[in-house]
Formats: C-alpha cells, structure tokens, sequence
C-alpha cells in the first residue's frame, strides 16, 4: 500500500471523523489517524492565533502532510478530499444536492447529540425525537434517493456521507435499526450496499475493533443509550 498523503486528527470513534476516513477507505487509500485526547485537547486549547495549523476549535482537523495544508469543519474537509479520490460529481448542480445531502447528515447529527451535548435527553424529548423528528429525517433521505439525488451508477461523497450517518448509527445503535428500515427502506438497503464494499467494510470492522460500539461519547452517548433502555423498557 501506498504512503499516506494526509493525517486525520479526530477523538478515537466513528461519529464526525467517519465522513472523511470512509472516503479514503472507499477507495483504498491510506490515512493516517491521529485519535490521542491529548494530543488533540492540546492543539484544540491554544488560542487561534497561536495554532500553527488552521485555526479551529474541535476535530475533524484534515493535514496535507507534503505542503502542510491543513483544514477543519467535515463538510469542508469532505468538499476538498472527495475531489481529490474522485467522488465529487463533475455537474454543478449535482455537486451542490451532494452538499445539501451531506449538510443533512450534519444536521441529524446535531439533533441526536442535542448541540454537542449542549443538554441531555429527558423522556418527552427523546420520545419526539424518535416519533417525530427522526423519522421525518429518515424519509428525506429516503425522498433523496428515490429522486435519484444519490444512489446513482457512480458513487459520490454524499453515498458515503448517508453510509457514514445511518450505517453507523445503526451499528452502533442497533436499536434503531428497524426505524431505518421502516421508515426508509431504501436508504437501510444502499447503506448495505456501500457498507458491503470491500475496504470499507473492512475499514469499519477495524473501527469495531478497536472502538466496539462507540457513538458519540461522553455523557450524550450515556444518555442516547438510557433512552434507549427505556424505549425497551416502555414497550416490554
């Protein structure tokens, strides 16, 4: 295998980070991680103007390691490195319905961390988050994809940017797995399908290993997975 051309500097589980290292495991290129707390606690705690890479104030933090070229903030990060690895569409319009797509997924993230764990979750919430939100979310994406704005011959970043939303939430939350597939057949189907691909599929078992069921982290993971024992609980 060939040398790595870039360092990905994200805290040690999938959740933001995997919108970038899925691209470069798609197509087989290295990466090289850096997922030390320290390290990253480090950099991120030095005011702006004191950071010799871009400046920014939480991973993911993409480094070009021959120029030194840095960047931060995924959507930014997956804009630059998929035109490189040759999964942005060359249409503009269709280039632009993949950013829609991949700033969707942003926002899911949001809602299901609650603003980075700006609050925990509490039951009357959760419960309109799971009812309500969630599955509203799940047929746009769905919506998405019968009007053919990704699913397409040639797979682009938002394919791997849905993979890297729903396959990995529902991995690492199984028990969402049956919300994906009642409330977007379609979409639970293409993330098999792009899971299924060979180094990334390897990729991600590497990423279990290591992490097992890891999410998010820190006290919204806990109290995602508290609601989720309820949710079992209410319905036993």
């Amino acid at each position: 295998m060939s040398q790595s051309k870039f360092q990905l500097y994200y805290w040690p589980l999938p959740f933001r980070g995997c919108f970038v290292s899925y691209l470069f495991a798609y197509k087989g290129e290295p990466l090289e991680m850096f997922t030390d707390h320290d390290v990253i606690r480090g950099l991120i705690s030095k005011p702006p103007s004191e950071q010799e890479n871009t400046p920014f104030t939480g991973p993911p933090l993409l480094i070009e390691k021959e120029t030194g070229l840095s960047i931060s903030q995924t959507p930014a990060i997956v804009l630059y490195v998929s035109g490189l690895l040759g999964l942005k569409p060359k249409d503009e319009f269709d280039a632009a319905m993949c950013m829609k797509i991949l700033m969707d997924c942003n926002d899911v993230l949001m809602e299901i961390c609650r603003y980075n764990g700006e609050m925990m979750w509490d039951r009357e919430s959760w419960r309109n988050f799971r009812t309500k939100r969630l599955p509203r979310w799940m047929t746009v994406f769905e919506e998405m994809l019968i009007r053919g704005h990704f699913g397409k011959p040639a797979v682009s970043y938002a394919d791997i940017g849905v993979f890297a939303l729903f396959g990995n939430m529902t991995r690492c939350l199984p028990e969402l797995d049956a919300d994906l597939k009642a409330h977007a057949p379609g979409v639970y189907a293409h993330c098999k399908k792009i899971g299924a691909h060979p180094s990334l599929a390897a990729f991600v078992k590497g990423q279990e290993e290591a992490y097992g069921k890891l999410y998010c982290g820190g006290q919204i993971e806990a109290s995602i997975r508290e609601m989720l024992e309820q949710d079992k609980r209410d319905l036993g």
